[in-house]
C-alpha cells in the first residue's frame, strides 16, 4: 500500500490538515486527497511518521493481558519470540508478509519489529454479505485486519480489537507460540476496570463523563442508560447522576478529554470503559493509547502498596501479587 493511501485510510483528515498548515505546504485544505498527495510529495519522511502514528491505532478496543504464571522465561526475550516467528513462517513475515488461506479464525499475515515490542497483524473473514453484482446476488465475506502488540517485560498481549474478541486473539497468539495447555497460563486483564478505577482514570485524564450504562440492582429495569444534556459538561459531577447511579455496577461509560500530540495536533478523544475492557472510540494515534495505558497501569498497580500494611483485603492482595510480579521484570513497555 502506498504512503498516500495509508495517510488517506488511516490518519484523521484534521491531523493531516494540521501538518500541512504547520509546514506551509500548498494544498486545498478541503480535499483529503490533495493534502495527502502534497504531504507525500513535499515531505515523505514526515508523512511516514504520521502514518506510523495511526497505522496500528485508530478507533479500536484495547485490552492488555499481563501474563502472571505458566509461561517459560524464554518467551520474555523479544529475540527468542522473533526467531520463533521467522522459523515458523520464514523471514517474509517481517517483510512483504504471508498470505494464508483465510476463514473466520484469525491468522497471522504480518509482523513488525517495533523497538522493544513486536506487532502482529491478523486477518480473518467476517460474516457473509449479499451484494448485487452483474445483476446477480452473490455472497461476499469481507476481510478484516486486527493488530496484537506483544510486550516482553513482563510478557503481555495487547489486543487491538473489541473486548469480546480478547480470548480469541490471545489464543491465536498462544497457537503461534505452540502452546497447547492454554488453561495453565494465568492472565490479568489490566484494562478491565472497576467503576472506581474508571473514575480514577477519568480524573487522571481530565475526562468528562458524557454517557453511562449501569446494571440496576433495584427496580424493574435490568439496565439503565443515561446521556448528558448538551449543557452538562460532566455527568459524574451532577447530583442527579450520583444519586441514581453511584452504587450501581457499571456496564459502560463514555468519556471525552483533550489530548495534544507531540507534533502539536490537538484532538478531543472519546473512549469507553466497559465491564469487559477499554475502547478508544476516536480515530486516535499511538501516543493517545500509550498515554491511557500508562494511567491505567499506575491505577491498577500503584507503587505505594506496601505488604507491611496491617490488613490487606483480597483485592489488595491480588494487586500486590501482580505488582510484585511486574516489579520483578521491570515496567511494562507501553511507552
Amino acid at each position: 500500500m502506498s504512503l498516500k493511501d495509508l495517510l488517506i485510510m488511516e490518519v484523521p483528515s484534521a491531523a493531516i490538515k494540521h501538518v500541512v498548515k504547520t509546514k506551509k505546504i500548498e494544498a486545498k485544505l478541503n480535499s483529503l486527497e490533495e493534502m495527502a498527495t502534497a504531504l507525500v510529495d513535499s515531505d515523505p519522511n514526515h508523512g511516514s511518521k504520521l502514518a506510523d502514528e495511526f497505522k496500528f491505532a485508530g478507533n479500536t478496543g484495547v485490552n492488555l493481558n499481563i501474563m502472571m504464571k505458566g509461561l517459560s522465561p524464554d518467551w520474555h526475550n523479544k529475540n527468542y519470540f522473533k526467531e520463533h516467528l521467522i522459523k515458523k513462517y520464514t523471514a517474509n513475515v517481517f517483510g512483504a508478509g504471508i498470505r494464508p488461506s483465510l476463514d473466520t479464525t484469525p491468522k497471522l499475515i504480518n509482523a513488525y519489529d517495533q523497538n522493544d515490542k513486536i506487532v502482529l497483524a491478523f486477518s480473518f473473514l467476517g460474516p457473509a454479505r449479499r451484494v448485487l453484482e452483474d445483476f446477480q446476488i452473490v455472497a461476499r465475506r469481507p476481510q478484516f485486519v486486527e493488530y496484537v502488540i506483544i510486550h516482553f517485560s513482563p510478557f503481555s498481549i495487547e489486543i487491538r480489537s473489541s473486548p469480546d474478541k480478547n480470548k480469541r486473539f490471545r489464543d491465536a497468539v498462544l497457537d503461534i507460540m505452540g502452546i497447547i495447555e492454554k488453561e495453565d497460563i494465568i492472565w490479568d486483564r489490566a484494562t478491565k476496570l472497576t467503576n472506581q478505577q474508571a473514575i480514577l482514570l477519568a480524573q487522571r485524564l481530565g475526562a468528562k463523563l458524557k454517557a453511562a450504562k449501569h446494571k440496576m440492582t433495584e427496580g424493574v429495569y435490568a439496565t439503565k442508560e443515561v446521556t448528558a444534556n448538551t449543557q452538562v459538561e460532566d455527568l459524574e459531577s451532577t447530583e442527579e447522576y450520583q444519586k441514581e447511579f453511584n452504587n450501581q455496577p457499571m456496564k459502560k461509560k463514555t468519556l471525552n478529554f483533550d489530548f495534544t500530540y507531540s507534533f502539536g495536533y490537538i484532538e478531543t478523544i472519546s473512549y469507553q470503559v466497559t465491564d469487559e475492557g477499554l475502547w478508544v472510540r476516536s480515530k486516535s494515534g499511538e501516543e493517545v493509547i500509550r498515554y491511557i495505558l500508562d494511567q491505567i497501569i499506575q491505577i491498577r498497580y500503584p507503587s505505594d502498596i506496601d505488604n507491611d500494611d496491617e490488613i490487606l483485603d483480597d483485592e489488595d492482595l491480588d494487586t500486590l501479587e501482580i505488582k510484585e510480579h511486574i516489579d520483578d521484570q521491570s515496567a511494562i513497555s507501553i511507552k
